[in-house]
């Protein structure tokens, strides 16, 4: 095939990966002296797309064939075939390769660039080092107030309880006093009153 067109890439071809998709370009030159036809075939025909896949060269001239897919590459089994034979002026370029038996033929294989340097070029256009230092920046903020509510809460159920003790104390007393009859009865009731309004303020406030 060198004597009738010369192909670049020329052994690997490398797929950049744009809008989604994969893409790769192939330049074929006619560096005969007479009209040369050119077809490409692919391993893996439905995954990949060709522009233009078939066609015929005069002398000198050159094509760039683009390739696209949007599904992985696989090194191992994606290959690209170009066929060229001469052809004369007035012939049908889908009629020769349907007619000819003996044309030459260059396989190419395919590649993509490797998964780390995908990765990363994802990741930095998915977020920014300024987005990851805000979402850490919360995260801390959010640990650093739960136990200062925690604590203020425990303090305040402390408070209370040291009220209801200090007031069962005082209904201590006064029971005994009044068993000594230093006490009426009116002034009891008149306590509890006010501890009873306590409790259910209270339970109203932490409800």
């Amino acid at each position: 095939m060198e004597q009738l067109l010369s192909i670049q890439p020329d052994g690997m071809l490398r797929f950049e990966l744009k809008n989604n998709q994969y893409v790769a370009r192939i330049v074929l030159q006619n560096v005969s002296a007479v009209f040369v036809a050119f077809k490409v075939r692919l391993s893996n025909q439905n995954d990949y797309s060709v522009k233009p896949n078939i066609g015929v060269l005069r002398a000198g001239n050159s094509v760039t064939l683009q390739l696209t897919t949007s599904n992985a590459i696989s090194i191992n089994m994606d290959r690209v075939q170009i066929l060229a034979g001469p052809i004369s002026n007035n012939e049908d370029v889908v009629q020769f390769f349907k007619n000819q038996q003996r044309l030459n033929q260059r396989i190419i294989k395919c590649c993509t660039d490797d998964v780390s340097t995908l990765q990363s070029t994802v990741f930095q256009s998915s977020i920014s080092p300024q987005e990851i230092n805000d979402f850490k920046t919360t995260i801390i903020k959010t640990e650093y107030v739960k136990p200062q509510k925690k604590q203020k809460q425990s303090k305040d159920t402390l408070s209370l309880e040291e009220q209801i003790k200090k007031i069962s104390e005082d209904l201590k007393v006064i029971k005994d006093k009044q068993n000594d009859g230093k006490i009426t009865v009116g002034i009891k009731q008149f306590l509890i009153s006010i501890l009873i309004s306590m409790i259910v303020g209270v339970y109203i406030t932490y409800r």
